[in-house]
């Protein structure tokens, strides 16, 4: 063998070898992603005994009385789902309108401290709820919010902004400056151009920064844990904690409680997942 033959040869060894280890760490890494669902749904369909006797395996006997109590048995589910949607949305919309003003300003309008309050917002993305929790919960009470859906809404909002306006305005900074000073000619000011002009055009963008702001506020506990104090105000993460008494848990209950929760979170996102890569992608180019 020739040692041109040869050297091409170990070259598409090695090629393939490092595309196998690829698959192989992709495959790892899915497993380890995908366990904890795995693990959730199986036992979803157990009773407690099986649980606690074999939580990894599939069940001997699979039962749904864990979904049916929910969803048939137990009203308070209903209230609970009523409120994660009403917060989500409220969330999102007032998240929505805040960010996208503020990226507008940041990205088309040229003033003093402009760079001050971009960074200002960035800032926020460094801050960790945990650390604002007494000065945010007497604040809330200052403004009579603690009890309040409303005080949820607000409080992650807060905390949503900060991403939003960094992916908006760097996104906002790569449109044409030609469209901008168009729109300046036919007469039109700065919000015709932003609702006019650049909102049509932000679809993708937009789009990837509702489906983060719904993923946050759906998953969120600590600030509901905090704001909300009634049964009836409570949210699908804080109903999880009706099955949890003193001495013992429904964990199959539990479970399927999470499971059902899981559901919209997950269609809204397969629905809307080609616009989370394009969005970030075009939120990330520096301007």
């Amino acid at each position: 063998m020739v040692p041109g033959n040869k050297n091409a040869s170990l070259y598409a060894f090695n090629a393939r070898l490092l595309a196998y280890l690829r698959i192989l760490l992709i495959l790892v890494l899915s497993a380890v992603a995908l366990f904890p669902i795995y693990a959730v749904l199986v036992n979803s369909f157990k009773n407690n005994g099986e649980i606690f006797a074999s939580p990894f395996t599939l069940p001997s006997v699979f039962t749904a009385s864990a979904y049916v109590g929910i969803l048939t048995k137990n009203a308070d589910f209903w209230i609970f789902l009523t409120n994660s949607c009403l917060v989500a949305l409220g969330t999102i919309s007032l998240n929505l309108l805040v960010s996208f003003m503020a990226a507008l300003a940041l990205s088309r309008l040229h003033f003093r401290g402009r760079t001050v309050f971009y960074n200002y917002f960035i800032m926020g993305m460094l801050f960790p709820i945990t650390v604002a929790i007494l000065p945010l919960y007497l604040q809330l009470r200052a403004l009579n919010l603690i009890g309040s859906l409303n005080g949820v809404v607000l409080s992650q909002v807060a905390f949503s902004i900060p991403m939003s306006v960094f992916i908006l305005t760097n996104f906002f900074k790569e449109v044409p400056q030609e469209l901008q000073e168009a729109t300046q000619v036919d007469g039109g000011g700065i919000w015709t151009f932003g609702f006019r002009v650049l909102l049509p055009i932000s679809g993708p963008v937009v789009s990837t920064v509702t489906i983060l702001t719904f993923i946050q506020s759906w998953n969120q506990f600590l600030l509901p844990l905090l704001v909300l104090d009634n049964r009836k105000t409570f949210t699908i993460p804080l109903g999880v904690m009706q099955y949890q008494g003193q001495f013992t848990s429904g964990w199959n209950f539990i479970m399927a409680f999470i499971t059902i929760s899981m559901i919209p979170m997950v269609l809204f996102y397969l629905f809307l997942q080609k616009y989370i890569v394009s969005g970030l992608t075009a939120g990330a180019i520096k301007g």
